[in-house]
């Protein structure tokens, strides 16, 4: 089975140098100490590679090169035992160094296992557990995963090993996958996080707070058969209450009245005209009729002149405002006129 080599780029070297120095060559990846480098007739053993481009000889005795071309000739067994012994340093700088960790199936490290400044980790079910070996013997150093919230505990939510929630004003962190398993009754899927603290010492009392006022804004009536409203037109501490009071229903008709007496004048005429009459008796009825609503005069005595305040007859007035409502029901009568 003919050697492998690596011929690629070239190489030069000073007479009597100890250094190999190569152009677009890849040493670093391809040439091991122990392989061997040749130019022309002339051999030597790589002691070291130092990168891509360098390479440590022993004194090379060949004479001065520059950009040559060169084959390094890949020596199995010295290939095999270097790269075997590379490795076994590297497993045991490993083992022996801080940050090596044990896996761990059960609940804890076989104390058996490991030396001081050592790790376990067990990460087959449950929550993630992390130990650190000192003094011979594993000390647990928590979970070094992160926990994931997943807000306030209910009952429909899957829960799975590192989820955390709260309830009844503590936390928790799930052990293992469960639904409806309130963390507080199920210390086998369930592990306190931060338990609720007792009760806090009453406070201070406090200053006395500004007395609410109350005050009606206005009474407004609306339709008949509205529902009856108040409305606060203010604040929590100054109230100002708007009554809406709705109209009651028509009430029923009232019974006819008693027909009245007409009246009958004993003369009709001007203001004017009324002085004609001043003489007249007691109760001498005069009516003026110039105007309207007409005005009917009644001799007050037997003195002259002396005539009672007028009353109006007959005529159109006026409609007057509507009072103010004092009930929930209010009921107007129609008088109609009088003559």
């Amino acid at each position: 089975m003919a050697l492998s080599n690596y011929a690629t780029g070239t190489v030069s070297i000073a007479a009597d140098g100890t250094t190999a120095t190569g152009t677009t060559t890849l040493w670093a990846t391809n040439v091991l100490p122990g392989d061997v480098l040749q130019v022309g007739h002339f051999q030597s053993v790589i002691t070291d590679v130092t990168d891509d481009t360098h390479l440590t000889i022993p004194q090379w005795g060949g004479g001065a090169v520059s950009d040559a071309a060169y084959t390094i000739w890949k020596v199995p067994g010295s290939r095999n035992t270097t790269q075997a012994n590379q490795d076994v340093e590297k497993l045991v700088a490993l083992l022996n160094g801080m940050g090596t960790f044990y896996f761990v199936a059960g609940a804890a490290p076989d104390p058996a296992v490991g030396d001081d400044g050592q790790y376990a980790l067990k990460t087959n079910t449950g929550i993630w557990k992390l130990w650190l070996k000192t003094g011979g013997v594993w000390a647990d150093q928590g979970s070094p995963v992160g926990t994931n919230y997943r807000g306030a505990w209910d009952s429909v939510t899957a829960y799975v090993a590192n989820d955390t929630t709260t309830r009844l004003g503590s936390s928790y962190i799930a052990k293992a996958p469960n639904t409806n398993k309130p963390p507080e009754a199920n210390a086998s899927f369930w592990d306190v996080l931060a338990q609720r603290g007792d009760a806090g010492p009453q406070g201070d009392q406090g200053l006395p707070g500004t007395a609410a006022t109350v005050t009606v804004n206005s009474t407004v009536t609306v339709p008949a058969g509205s529902p009856a409203k108040v409305t606060n037109l203010g604040d929590a501490s100054a109230a100002s209450l708007l009554f809406e009071i709705p109209q009651g229903p028509q009430g029923i008709q009232g019974i006819q009245g008693i027909q009245g007496q007409g009246v009958q004048p004993d003369a009709t005429g001007t203001l004017a005209q009324r002085s004609t009459y001043d003489g007249q008796a007691q109760g001498f009825k005069y009516l003026q009729t110039d105007v309207s609503p007409a005005r009917l005069f009644v001799k007050a005595s037997n003195t002259s002149g002396d005539w009672s305040v007028p009353t109006y007859i007959g005529g159109n007035f006026p409609v007057g405002d509507m009072g103010p409502i004092t009930d929930t029901v209010v009921q107007t009568y129609d008088f109609g006129s009088i003559v």
